[in-house]
């Protein structure tokens, strides 16, 4: 004979009745009239075939069986919980591995910062963040090898969304101790004649970096190429010449005691972050997109 399943809300009441051993007291914690609990309770009797409590002088007096069913009710109550949390962590991205990418552009000074506040906020338990060149990033999230990239360059692909961080402009960087580290901005005019660290034409920084020079119809002329910022700073760190670079990658730099420069009338730099549009997007990516556009606010 198949047993009835038992009444979630009938094994709730009698929990609360265990745990108060009073039926006025569990008739209160529960919102409902002491008749009515002692119906449910005559009930969850009638169903298992046995007395949960005994009436003596007035108490509710728990049966050895209904203490035996007691532990095995806070059992499965505690496993509900973890569960409910379980449930509740992912789907606010919490207890999670989230992986993405980004350019070094904005990889080593913008995202570690965004990273950091969505740590604080325990968004995922574990980052993997992968360092991209701009030609991997298509592949990339075509393939699914993570959910978004950081960087400030467009794709052109009909497949990938791209969705703005923030908007910001060239500056040169230079030594504290530089004939122009006092100045509030410098033009490609001031820097001519200073040995220059700087990025092939082809490159997203060569070709804003051009763009803005011709504005002033100067000619770039490069002393040291490197391919990514880091190295950029960490030669001008040598004070081996001046870079030039976007806002976002020279956040912080006085740290490294270098001054970043605001580039007169220089091109604008837009900060993006890129998704699979066929591929829904995780909370953590919404979370770090957030993250990221409130930390280059201040940029």
């Amino acid at each position: 004979m198949i047993k009835p399943k038992l009444k979630q809300r009938h094994l709730e009441i009698f929990r609360t009745v265990m745990a108060t051993n009073s039926l006025t007291a569990a008739a209160k914690h529960l919102g409902v009239s002491q008749p009515n609990l002692s119906v449910a309770i005559k009930r969850l009797e009638d169903q298992l075939g046995i007395s949960l409590f005994a009436r003596i002088s007035g108490r509710m007096i728990p049966t050895e069986e209904a203490r035996l069913i007691l532990t095995e009710v806070e059992r499965v109550h505690q496993q509900s919980e973890m569960l409910s949390e379980a449930v509740y962590a992912i789907a606010k991205g919490k207890g999670t591995t989230f992986r993405f990418g980004a350019t070094p552009s904005i990889g080593t000074r913008l995202v570690p910062k965004a990273v950091r506040q969505l740590q604080l906020k325990e968004a995922a338990a574990t980052y993997y963040c992968d360092s991209l060149s701009q030609r991997d990033v298509r592949d990339y999230l075509l393939f699914g090898q993570g959910s978004c990239v950081a960087t400030i360059a467009t794709v052109e692909d009909p497949l990938i969304e791209t969705v703005e961080i923030a908007r910001s402009h060239l500056v040169c960087v230079v030594p504290e101790g530089h004939r122009l580290a006092a100045r509030s901005s410098v033009s490609p005019r001031d820097i001519a004649g200073e040995p220059l660290i700087s990025f092939a034409p082809a490159t997203t920084h060569g070709i804003h970096i051009d763009e803005t020079f011709r504005r002033w119809n100067v000619t770039r002329e490069t002393s040291v190429f490197v391919h990514f910022a880091e190295a950029a700073l960490s030669f001008a760190v040598e004070g081996i010449g001046v870079t030039i670079l976007d806002a976002f990658s020279a956040m912080d730099c006085r740290s490294r005691g270098l001054v970043a420069l605001p580039l007169e009338n220089s091109v604008e730099i837009t900060a993006y972050l890129h998704f699979y549009r066929l591929r829904p997007r995780p909370v953590a990516a919404d979370a770090l997109l957030s993250e990221l556009r409130s930390i280059a606010a201040s940029v």
